[in-house]
């Protein structure tokens, strides 16, 4: 910091270098890469490991912008490691201590959630002249009450429902906005941009610090439950 020249400048320089890593290496692991930073599988040690490589390279670049401010007369593995090592082992201390707040704090609001959603799931009853069979393509016939939950894929949708008592699925070729329309009278729900259920089999509902998950009756896969969707998916059960 204390180089030749005016230590404003000298300050700026270090933060403008900082800003243009932290964008770059969000674009390029995000856009290029193609990393998913949220989800079920996006961990707290992924986000601490994804933090320590951003600390590192905003390391190597302040190290070659020390290097600009001195005449270029510094380019030393050694002063890269006194540069690099405290950089990334100080900086992932509050990255750690936020880390953990922000996850116990989502796994404490989704364990509460979870639970009004179980408290506020019941069985409806379809309509009494409700169609036995819908027809949700020329060749799929289903008992609407007899879904689970429906999946979107691209073009496709992805019904599972029983069949004598076992979970079975279905592909079809629709979008999940069609499906919403067929089958909107017949007890399924929106609860993810990708998910529809059928509020008669849920068993239960469960948080965790990634989200919302519901568990089905007759399946062991889990439905997840967006935020967005959340208080949606419980007023509709408490009606």
């Amino acid at each position: 910091m204390h180089v030749q020249g005016s230590y404003l400048l000298t300050c700026l320089g270090y933060a403008l270098v900082t800003f243009g890593v932290a964008v770059a290496y969000a674009f390029v692991t995000t856009r290029l890469l193609g990393w998913k930073k949220c989800g079920d599988n996006w961990t707290l040690w992924k986000w601490i490991v994804d933090c320590a490589f951003l600390l590192a390279c905003i390391s190597v670049a302040n190290f070659v912008f020390y290097n600009f401010t001195v005449g270029w007369t510094a380019f030393e593995p050694f002063i890269l490691v006194t540069i690099t090592v405290p950089t990334v082992i100080v900086g992932l201390f509050p990255v750690v201590f936020s880390g953990v707040a922000i996850q116990l704090r989502a796994e404490r609001e989704n364990e509460q959630e979870a639970g009004r959603i179980s408290l506020a799931s019941k069985p409806s009853v379809a309509p009494a002249d409700a169609p036995k069979l819908l027809a949700l393509n020329d060749a799929f016939f289903v008992d609407p009450g007899t879904l689970l939950f429906c999946e979107s894929r691209q073009n496709y949708v992805r019904c599972v429902y029983l069949r004598e008592g076992l979970a079975t699925e279905e592909i079809i070729r629709a979008t999940l906005s069609g499906m919403e329309t067929k089958l909107g009278e017949h007890l399924l729900l929106r609860c993810h941009r990708s998910y529809l259920v059928n509020s008669a089999h849920i068993r239960e509902a469960r948080g965790n610090a990634q989200g919302l998950k519901l568990s089905m009756i007759g399946t062991e896969e889990e439905v997840p439950v967006a935020r967005a969707y959340v208080s949606l998916l419980r007023d509709e059960l408490e009606k």
